[in-house]
Order: structure tokens, then C-alpha cells, then sequence
């Protein structure tokens, strides 16, 4: 049950979807940004690409340890130390979720913890080496994204022309990231934000 393939996103489309993606995940990235203010976040950091953008929050060194990276809307959460040294692919499988986000709104953090819910349960009876039980059997996590969790628990982190593609969907990659200093991505991202 490992290694799933990883997806190339598809680029968003702009003008009045843009503006009802944007109050569909409102609830939700709200939330988001409710939690980063709350645990000392700092400003968010635009990040993203073609597929979706969101707003990456730096824990405080120590600040809610064991968290590692959630996705919450548009709003991104990370351990500095949690995400050193893969960063690239932990914020591709986050922005995964910031696209999820666009297609549930509201319901998606309902829906999330459900499908953990089962999960669990599921590894108890079952369990897959490597996968926490919260994300063994959850489909919003293995199979419903682009970045699957499965990349993260793998041995060696996806390359090649195919990875660059996705990490450029995603405006992760080496060309995406000299790109995002001109800012092409403030309509996008201006779009997200709350």
C-alpha cells in the first residue's frame, strides 16, 4: 500500500472562480490563520504556484511540538524543524491539502477528521509500517491529492523531469522560486488570503 504516484496539479482558473474559491475556503483559512496567530506565528510567507497559493506560518522553535505541518484552508503550519531538509516536498503535500480545501470548503476539517477517525481504527486492525495511524487508511492523505503522504514516508524523496513539474504546479521548484521574487503570483495569492 506505498507509493503512490504523484500528480501534476492543474492550474487554477482565474476571475469569478477565483473570487468563489475565495468565499468557499474563507471559513476555513480563517481558521487557519486563527491557529497561526494563536500559537506566535509570525506574518505569513506567500507561497504556491499555478495550482493553488496559500500562506506558510513558521511555528516558534519549540511552540506546539509534534504538530509537524498542517494545512488548514490556505493557511499552512510547520515546525521549522519538522520540515528541514524535505521541506519542498512536506509544503507540495500541504499545498495538496490547500487544493482539497478548495473543492470541500467548510467541510473539509469534518471530513478530514472522519476519514483520521477511521484510519485509526483501521491501523489498529492493520497497521502499515512507516504510516502514522492517522494516515495509513486516510484517502484524503494517500490517494485524493497530487502529493501523497506515502512520499514523505518514502526512502528517497521523488526527482526527475516529472517531480520537477509537480514542485513547479506548486511553485516549489528551483525555477518556480527564482520566478516568485518578480510576484507574479499576488493575484493569486491576493485571492486566498483573508
Amino acid at each position: 500500500m506505498t507509493g503512490r504516484p504523484i500528480r501534476v496539479p492543474r492550474s487554477q482558473k482565474q476571475g469569478v472562480f477565483a473570487l468563489a474559491r475565495f468565499i468557499w475556503t474563507t471559513p476555513t483559512t480563517s481558521a487557519g490563520r486563527l491557529l497561526a496567530r494563536l500559537s506566535g506565528c509570525g506574518v505569513g510567507e506567500r507561497i504556491g504556484g499555478p495550482a493553488v497559493a496559500a500562506y506558510l506560518y513558521r511555528l516558534p522553535q519549540g511552540r506546539l511540538r509534534g504538530l509537524g505541518a498542517i494545512a488548514i484552508g490556505h493557511a499552512i503550519v510547520v515546525e521549522p524543524e519538522f520540515i528541514a531538509g524535505r521541506e519542498e516536498w512536506i509544503l507540495a503535500h500541504e499545498l495538496s491539502h490547500a487544493l482539497q480545501h478548495d473543492w470541500l470548503g467548510p467541510a473539509y476539517l469534518v471530513t478530514h477528521a472522519l476519514f483520521q477517525l477511521v484510519s485509526v481504527i483501521a491501523s489498529g486492525v492493520r497497521p502499515i509500517s512507516g504510516f502514522p495511524p492517522q494516515h495509513a487508511y486516510n484517502p484524503l492523505e494517500r490517494w485524493w491529492l497530487c502529493v501523497p503522504f506515502d512520499v514523505l514516508v518514502a526512502k528517497a524523496l521523488p526527482s526527475g523531469a516529472h517531480a520537477t513539474e509537480v514542485l513547479s504546479a506548486f511553485g516549489l521548484a528551483d525555477d518556480a522560486a527564482a520566478s516568485r521574487d518578480v510576484d507574479p503570483l499576488r493575484p493569486r495569492v491576493a485571492a486566498c488570503s483573508v
